[in-house]
């Protein structure tokens, strides 16, 4: 009476057989999510993995040319946005330093790899009196930071290379820098320059992403063969939000 017919399946049999075929896709992203993060873990907290992410970060990088047309236009439209955060910070950390040392009035500030001109609009924008240089190697970057010109001079952009700085001995206030120093050519006859230029009571701010940026050891040799203490250039993590984290601050005091 209760029996069933040989052609009906058992009850349930139907659902165990999908759940069966069902859990492998299941099973196949838990698997796959498993390697991401193992992957990240190793990246993030390994020295072997660290080193490899560096590797193929600056390799990926090093292929992205953005210092021509078109690809100037599109870091300018594109990209440059992305990092108006940044920009904000290191406009304040700027105005902040130079406040506390008083030197924010009539302040002389130059951004290296200037770029757009998004970084000497937010400096600008917070310190009325400061005459700030943006200077940047690409010509085609330039025409992008002219438009944020003024006309009385306290605001303009020239074209030049970090390791040959068209200013004089001890004449800045201020040397900054973002996403531009892993694209030095030099970063040693760089680092010269900028500890040239730099007044007694000067400072140089860089921000360089964390997984482009030199390691303390690679900074070392940098300072050394630019004729500076291992010391003298301070590798810290940057402060200034959730953006900022993923970025480094190198410092280097002026010297008497």
């Amino acid at each position: 009476m209760f029996g069933r017919s040989k052609n009906t399946p058992p009850v349930g049999s139907g659902s165990i057989e999908a759940g069966a075929g069902g859990g492998r896709p299941g099973r196949s992203l838990r698997r796959l999510i498993s390697a991401v993060l193992l992957f990240g873990v190793l990246a993030a907290f390994t020295r072997p993995g660290q080193r490899a992410t560096r590797a193929v970060a600056r390799r990926l990088d090093a292929r992205v040319e953005c210092f021509t047309e078109p690809g100037s236009s599109t870091y300018a439209r594109v990209f440059a946005p992305l990092f108006g955060r940044l920009y904000s910070s290191v406009a304040e950390d700027v105005a902040r330093v130079l406040t506390s040392r008083r030197r924010h009035r009539l302040a002389t500030i130059v951004d290296l790899g200037c770029g757009p001109g998004d970084l000497v609009v937010e400096i600008a924008s917070r310190l009325k009196d400061a005459r700030i240089v943006g200077l940047d190697l690409s010509p085609s970057m330039l025409l992008w930071a002219g438009r944020h010109a003024t006309t009385d001079g306290r605001v303009r952009f020239v074209v030049g290379d970090a390791a040959d700085l068209p200013f004089g001995d001890a004449s800045v206030d201020v040397v900054v820098s973002t996403l531009s120093m892993h694209h030095w050519e030099d970063p040693s006859d760089a680092f010269a320059e900028i500890a040239r230029v730099l007044r007694p009571d000067g400072i140089a701010l860089l921000y360089d992403l964390s997984l482009l940026a030199y390691t303390p050891s690679e900074m070392a040799k940098i300072a050394e063969a630019a004729g500076l203490e291992p010391g003298d250039i301070v590798r810290e993590r940057a402060r200034g939000g959730l953006v900022a984290s993923f970025f480094v601050r190198f410092k280097l005091e002026g010297f008497e």
